[in-house]
């Protein structure tokens, strides 16, 4: 095995890999394709990128292929069953909102290209004569793609997939003497019908890396939130708040395959990280390192500065009235990815509210919490069932913080 991949293995970057050079400078340039079926990028794109990023380092010429041709077919690595077509003016949108988020997640000299500028140009004929010609059906049918998909039915657009993607190697190799292609575990086959194709029409050697397909300890895909619902790069579609939280919540045990994914750190540091850890578990410094690091990368070190001091605060020991300062796109977002109960009057007693809108089950719950010094409200400890919620100052004039015993957090929101 080339030595150069090691530091990329212990990683947890490398899955599988063709035959390489001993030296990282023999590739010259290296690609990622990305196929824009969504407006935004999300977390589960990211470690091929992170693939592409060490190889940048090593001086390989970094490349981002938008899919702007092949995302109007549908890839259908990893589909049990056909995607549906997206609209050609869709799939344009699309592409241009991907390409201004890839180049945060690249800070090299970044080649930028979609396909769809050399693939457009072919007519149906011009490509079953100039690339068809060279891939049988039956090592297409050898697939595991294909395989998995020969009993539920696989279109013929679907079937053809890999050899736009094989000609998008074979382009890039000929333009900018592309040596290796990276992508996802599933996209294996996808990237040795590129190889092939380069070798029939070239007697070139080209190579392949993919990396391993992340998932969380109950084997479900990693980069979703607990609701199911993918975790994206846009702030529109996920806030940096809950960006931010989905990395702090993320398990111990996960935080040396986490760290060495997705972080830009030093291994050395990132060793130094995890034994920090070790020592403090309750403290979370793996996680709070990683979360500050990807939220700075995606969003700004400015909205990663706000976001921490903003976790800090609810679910440490920072001071509330910090939270009067932050940006009211953010304190929203704080809001809506917590619970939050709506109060129509702050003059009825706080125990009465908690059991009206389901914070509590009873009173008699709420009257036990109040003995324990169990039950704060803006981080005031209620002492008196009777007392009212106007008596306390609110946060920017309508807003509660409720805790209930070390864990459970709550909002009430006046009006």
């Amino acid at each position: 095995m080339a030595e150069w991949l090691e530091p990329l293995r212990r990683r947890g970057l490398v899955q599988d890999h063709t035959p390489l050079p001993q030296a990282p400078q023999a590739i010259g340039a290296a690609y990622v394709g990305i196929d824009p079926t969504a407006d935004s990028l999300h977390i589960g794109h990211l470690a091929p990128l992170q693939l592409l990023y060490h190889l940048a380092k090593m001086g390989i010429q970094p490349i981002v292929v938008i899919g702007g041709a092949t995302a109007r077919i549908g890839d259908p690595s990893g589909k049990k069953a056909e995607r549906p077509l997206l609209p050609s003016e869709v799939v344009q949108e699309n592409a241009q909102r991907l390409a201004t988020q890839v180049q945060k997640l690249l800070p090299f000299s970044l080649i930028l290209v979609d396909n769809y500028d050399w693939l457009g140009r072919f007519s149906l004929l011009d490509f079953l004569r100039e690339v068809g010609k060279h891939i049988t059906v039956s090592y297409l049918l050898a697939k595991e793609t294909v395989q998995t998909r020969l009993e539920s039915g696989i279109s013929f657009t679907e079937f053809s997939y890999p050899l736009l993607q094989a000609y998008d190697f074979y382009h890039l190799f000929q333009a900018y003497g592309c040596r290796l292609q990276v992508g996802g575990s599933d996209q294996w086959g996808n990237i040795t019908t590129g190889i092939e194709l380069i070798r029939r029409l070239t007697g070139e050697e080209v190579y392949g890396i993919t990396c391993p397909l992340l998932t969380r300890a109950d084997g479900t895909k990693f980069g979703k939130s607990e609701g199911g619902e993918n975790i994206w790069l846009d702030p529109a579609k996920t806030s940096p708040y809950k960006f931010y939280q989905f990395w702090i919540n993320q398990p111990d045990a996960e935080m040396p395959k986490l760290l060495g994914v997705f972080s830009w750190k030093a291994q050395a540091e990132i060793e130094g990280l995890l034994e920090e850890h070790k020592q403090a578990p309750e403290r979370r410094a793996a996680q709070r390192a990683l979360a500050y690091e990807m939220t700075a990368r995606i969003h700004g070190e400015e909205v990663a500065q706000a976001v921490q001091r903003a976790s800090e605060v609810v679910f440490g020991a920072g001071e509330l009235k910090e939270l009067e300062k932050l940006p009211t796109a953010l304190f929203t977002a704080i809001i809506q990815e917590m619970p939050h109960y709506r109060v129509p009057d702050a003059q009825h007693s706080i125990l009465e509210l908690l059991v009206q809108v389901g914070f509590l089950r009873s009173k008699s719950e709420g009257r036990q919490l109040i003995q324990q010094g169990g039950l704060a409200i803006n981080r005031q400890r209620l002492t008196d069932e009777k007392q009212t919620l106007a008596s306390i100052s609110p946060l920017r004039g309508r807003y509660w913080l409720l805790q209930r015993g070390k864990k459970h957090l709550a909002w009430l929101v006046a009006g």
